[in-house]
């Protein structure tokens, strides 16, 4: 399947539901993405966490569904490998990168390298997700930016990117779910998408049960293998966890 195909969503009752739920849904004229007033704030976090129940249900069922379980774990790993890199004063593919000046030109190659050449509907969420997690290296200030080069990455931060990225990787698919499925008629006078906002949700509710490579190192102690291995060895854990299928159930309000 192609990106250009159209990609039927879960089909089972919760993402009916979820359909039907985002469908009805309105905005208030004042809500912006960045300040919604609290009906819209409550609406968005229960939809989106409907669309995450109805996707790991379809995945309990098939968990090779979509291929997002096998395409997670392999743009995980190229993450680490890529981060480890940045946080090195000299390494391969990584140095090559951050001796570009222009911050698209390292975007570029840094989705190229997470995402791959892959054309399924998970690769394009893939590269949205790993395209954020470049976007806030690069931006002006950042810790590859021009003002602070040669600055490496902290573990803090390495660790801080490595859940951003399963949680836009897990709300990116959904906002591709969404846009294949759902068709929304919004008044004139309503600038919210209501897509972009669950899909934000679900980003947010995903980092909030993602293992942490530098709590894990941290429980390890002194002894604990290096951030990257870390990292490296809860990848499965990782990705299990942000699909929900690491048995912690996401609680929905009414």
């Amino acid at each position: 399947m192609g990106t250009s195909s159209r990609l039927p969503g879960p089909k089972n009752a919760g993402w009916t539901g979820a359909k039907n739920r985002l469908s009805r849904w309105t905005p208030d004229a004042s809500s912006r993405p960045d300040r919604l007033v609290p009906a819209d704030r409550q609406r968005g976090e229960v939809i989106a966490a409907r669309y995450q129940q109805a996707l790991r249900d379809a995945l309990s069922t098939d968990p090779e569904a979509f291929g997002i379980q096998a395409a997670a774990k392999q743009a995980g790993e190229r993450l680490v490998e890529l981060l480890d890199d940045l946080g090195r004063a000299q390494a391969s593919p990584a140095a090559n990168l951050r001796t570009q000046g222009d911050a698209d030109e390292f975007v570029r190659r840094f989705v190229g390298h997470v995402a791959g050449d892959g054309q399924l509907i998970v690769d394009a969420a893939i590269r949205r997700a790993a395209r954020r997690v470049a976007e806030n290296l690069a931006v002006p200030g950042g810790p590859l930016s021009e003002a602070n080069h040669p600055a490496r990455l902290t573990g803090e931060l390495f660790c801080a990117l490595y859940q951003t990225f399963f949680g836009e990787m897990v709300g990116e698919f959904v906002h591709i779910l969404i846009a294949e499925n759902v068709k929304l008629a919004m008044p004139a006078l309503i600038i919210l998408d209501p897509t972009d906002v669950v899909a934000d949700f679900v980003a947010e509710q995903v980092v909030r049960v993602l293992p942490s490579p530098c709590a894990e190192a941290t429980r390890r102690g002194p002894e604990s293998a290096p951030l990257a291995d870390v990292a490296r060895g809860l990848l499965a854990t990782t990705v299990t966890a942000a699909l929900g299928l690491a048995g912690s159930e996401l609680e929905l309000a009414a």
